[in-house]
């Protein structure tokens, strides 16, 4: 199986329904994550690769005023391992959680172990 992360900047998610779609688009496509709306808006998703790709397309078909995916990493998990593997780290439902501020977002995947995903996502370097 295919695992992934995703790491998205937006110039800022605001409208209630675009919030809606994100966490429900999310959950119809089994992925787990966090959202900061606001100015900037960030995302970050993890979960098959499959899924994590077809969320990336939709994400980007809304229309915004910018929308940036700063950081994918992959790794092929054996097929017997569980969704909760090693490679995830977000727990809880497979669902967006909303937070209020980056300081927030940030506390959550430094907590995940995500503190070096999240570093190079912000200075824009890729894999």
């Amino acid at each position: 199986m295919l695992f992934s992360r995703a790491f998205f900047m937006f110039h800022h998610i605001r409208a209630r329904r675009k919030r809606d779609a994100i966490r429900s688009l999310a959950e119809s496509m089994d992925i787990r994550g966090v959202c900061k709306h606001g100015y900037p808006g960030f995302l970050y998703v993890e979960g098959e690769d499959t899924s994590i790709q077809a969320y990336i397309k939709e994400i980007k078909r809304m229309k915004w005023q910018s929308v940036e995916v700063r950081r994918k990493e992959t790794a092929n998990l054996p097929n017997k391992t569980p969704i909760d593997a090693e490679f995830t780290r977000l727990a809880g439902p497979l669902t967006i959680i909303e937070v209020e501020t980056s300081k927030e977002m940030s506390e959550i995947l430094r907590t995940a172990g995500l503190g070096d995903f999240l570093r190079k996502a912000m200075v824009g370097a890729s894999e």
